[in-house]
Parts: C-alpha cells; structure tokens; sequence
C-alpha cells in the first residue's frame, strides 16, 4: 500500500483531468479568474512591495517565471513568493472550511502558475495540477480532529507545503515516487504557529503561505535529482499525526478518485475574514432596506457560531484595528465600516477608514455573541451569521445562512469577472483586462501556459 505520503504522490502523479466533470472544470476556472483579481488588488500594497523588491534587487535574475504586473522574469520560487504575497495581501481569495483547518487553496496557484509557466506546460496540465494541490490540501482541513488544529497552536499555512509540492511537482514531470519525497521534504519544513494571527497581526499574514507554498518548487527539483524524504512523515511516532494532529487517523489525507472537494470551495465577495462575509452582508441588507443611518444607531450585536468567538485570531486587538491586516479579521470593524460606508471593498481598509470616528464610534457600541443554532449550521459546514441594529425607530435584524459566495450561493461567472476587472484594469488597462478574461475561462485550450503568464506581467496600454 505505501504510507501515506507515498500514496499521496501516487494520486497526484495518476489524477487525469478526464476524471473531472464539466462542473469542477468551470468551477477551477472561476477560481483562478477570482484568484488572479486578488493578485492584482495587492500588487501594490506595502508588503507585496518589499517582497518584490528584495526579489529583484536582493535576489534577482532568473529569467523563469513572470512578475504580476511588471515587464519582467525572476526565477520561478521567487516569482511564486513576490505574486502569492499580492494574491494573499488583501485576504480576499478563497476559503474552506473544514474540522482542522480553515483553508485558502489559492495560496498555491501562484506557485503553479510559476511552475507552469517555466516548464511550458499546458493549460490541461495547469488544472490538473490545480485540481491535484486543492484535493491535498482541503484534506487535511478535513481530518476528523476533535477541535481545529488552530487552538493547538498550528496554523493552515503548513497544510500548503503537501499541497504545493503535489501540483507542483506534476508540473515539473516528477514520477509517483519522487512526488512522495518532495511532498515529505515540503511538508517537513512547514508547521506554522498559529500566533501569526493573534493580537495586533503583522504582514506576516501575507507572506506565511506563499513561502511555505514556494519553496515547494526547491523540494520538488531536488526529488526530481534523488533527493529523498522522510517516508513516515505523516503516520510515523513523531510524525505529523501524533506532532500536530493529536493522534488521529490520518489515512483520510490520501484523496480519493472521483471526490471533489474543490467544489466545496467558498469565494468572497468582500476583502475580509473567512468567517466575516456573512456579516457583512447582513449588515448591508440591514442599512439598504431600511434605510438606517449611521448616526441612529444605538447598538449593533453580532450573532456568531462558537468558533468565531473562541479562534485564535480573534482577541481584544480586533476591537480596534490599527492596521489592515488586524481590520480585516475584525468583525466589529468590517460590520461597522459596512453600516457607514454602505459598502466593503478595498478601500474600506485603507488608514482614512481605519481613522474614520464613524466607524470608531460603531465599534464601540458592537458586541459579539453565540447563537446555538448557527453553531450547529457551522458544524455542517456552512458559514452563517447574524446582525441586529438597534435605533429609535426599532431593532432591525437579519440573518445570512449562505453569504455570496458560499457553494451553495456561488459566485457567478459574471460576479467574479467584475471583481477581476475592479481589481486588474487599474493596472493592465481595459484590453488586455477583458482578454485575461477570455483565456481564463478557455485555460485548458492553452497550449502554452508561458504565454498566458506572461500575459499576466503587462503593465497598462
């Protein structure tokens, strides 16, 4: 049978894409359209900035894989590092949630799309590779744990060594074998403590998965040459299993052929926590249909599920955010913001707004709360919450069990196309913004993903 990072290897070294219906195919699509919109709106924030330049003025040369948004190549890890961390920087890219961990596979697309574009691979084999890392990493968010892997002091962020080297090392050419080792030399290297995302959070938030994710690439090429991994990573007595995951049964980490779980994958429609969409779009049909005022608003109460008061990240800091990265998992700020902007979009994040004695001032009359019942919806999986206003007029409450964007509210084609185009034409202009589109939703027709990277790297006509 192999252990488990050998059967591993071997389910991402045989996934065929025919094995995908036409459904997983569009939805992997849609995904890198909304992925690549996430990329751009951070291609200029501060973090994404210094990464890129310590890429290429530190470290640069290469000449493998492009940089979004500029008219020239790094070499393809550091191409991943410098684009994963735009993609990331915003915390608008998809989410998972599962019993061990929150996920955000798009963490790895930007690795892949390095990869590929080095290796001159196909749009087929792209997907297929995309398919490949998002099936690993959305397992071990599914292992049976008693409770998240969070509060054991392990963030998500380890889970995309695996599922790096799986996409990565299909785009490299390696064999089921050497797939086993690169995902054990990655994996080995990748525990996160979950400390990044307590208290006052740094721009750590957007450099801890791409790193992890790009130095896939280095453990996939040394495979490739012999290199050799620990075999017992993820079963052995000092392994993962027992390190990390509590002793539990890790055999669920091998995917099954024919299970999807990509289609389980969330989007956001807002630039904003996992847990807080739901919110958000509470708060906006609050102020929408009844017309309410920032200014009348006595109280606002936040119904939650238990985990979203008891995670990590969430602490007496995100009462009142300085900063980006510590406003964008704060529920009382995201749900404020949205009462008195009428909107949560990038902008809502920047200092103006973080300055903003509006939203000050609504912080501080919010408090969270639990509701049993939207414990339970979690617990199967959904992402619900609740908001109620309190004004002279009444109290105004409305509850989101599907926020948009949920798999079971999705995303429309349309939905994530204007999100791309809101976030990309700033800086690749009109033409070829709607051109990306196009290719985009035909990736598997690509015979050259070098080109379609590429295409990524203009700068505005």
């Amino acid at each position: 049978m192999g252990t488990v990072v050998e059967r591993i290897g071997q389910y991402a070294a045989e996934l065929g894409l025919d094995e995908a219906d036409a459904g997983v195919i569009d939805y992997a699509k849609r995904i890198l359209l909304d992925s690549l919109a996430c990329a751009y709106g951070g291609l200029d924030s501060e973090p994404a900035r210094i990464v890129r330049t310590c890429a290429e003025d530190d470290l640069g040369g290469g000449g493998q894989a492009t940089v979004f948004g500029r008219c020239n190549k790094l070499s393809a890890p550091l191409a991943a590092l410098a684009n994963g961390v735009a993609l990331r920087y915003q915390d608008y890219n998809d989410v998972y949630f599962g019993p061990a961990w929150t996920a955000h596979p798009s963490d790895n697309l930007a690795t892949l799309l390095a990869a590929a574009e080095w290796r001159d691979r196909t749009g087929g084999d792209f997907l297929r590779a995309m398919v490949a890392a998002y099936e690993v990493q959305l397992r071990f968010a599914d292992l049976p744990v008693a409770r998240n892997l969070w509060h054991a002091g392990w963030h998500h962020t380890g889970a995309c060594a695996y599922s790096a080297a799986a996409g990565a090392g299909v785009l490299l050419g390696l064999d089921d074998a050497q797939l086993g080792h690169a995902i054990a030399l990655a994996g080995a290297r990748s525990n996160t403590l979950s400390e990044i995302r307590h208290g006052d959070i740094s721009m750590d938030k957007a450099l801890s998965a791409p790193l992890v994710a790009s130095q896939s690439i280095l453990c996939c090429l040394l495979a490739r040459r012999g290199f050799t991994g620990c075999s017992t990573l993820l079963e052995g007595p000092y392994g993962f299993r027992h390190a990390v995951a509590g002793g539990v049964d890790v055999e669920p980490l091998v995917p099954q052929h024919g299970d999807f779980r990509i289609l389980k994958v969330g989007l956001k429609p807002y630039p904003v926590e996992g847990m807080t969409p739901a919110m958000v779009q509470a708060a906006l049909e609050l102020r929408a249909e009844f017309g309410i005022e920032p200014g009348e608003i006595e109280s606002i109460r936040i119904l939650a599920h238990n985990e979203a008061l008891t995670k990590p990240s969430w602490d007496a800091r995100k009462l009142a955010p300085t900063t980006k990265e510590t406003a964008d998992h704060s529920f009382h700020y995201c749900v404020a913001v949205a009462l008195v902007a009428g909107e949560v979009t990038s902008r809502q994040f920047s200092d103006e707004w973080l300055r903003n004695p509006a939203v000050a001032a609504l912080m501080a009359r919010t408090r969270l709360d639990e509701k049993p019942e939207l414990t339970a919806w979690y617990r199967k999986g959904l992402r619900p919450a609740a908001v109620e206003v309190t004004t002279p007029r009444g109290a105004f409450h409305r509850e989101v069990l599907h926020p948009l964007g949920d798999p079971r509210n999705p995303m429309t084609w349309d939905d994530v196309t204007k999100k791309f185009v809101t976030q990309a034409e700033p800086v690749l202009g009109a033409k070829r913004t709607r051109d990306i589109v196009d290719r985009t939703s035909a990736i598997e027709k690509e015979g050259s993903m070098r080109f379609f990277v590429e295409l990524l790297g203009g700068t505005r006509e």
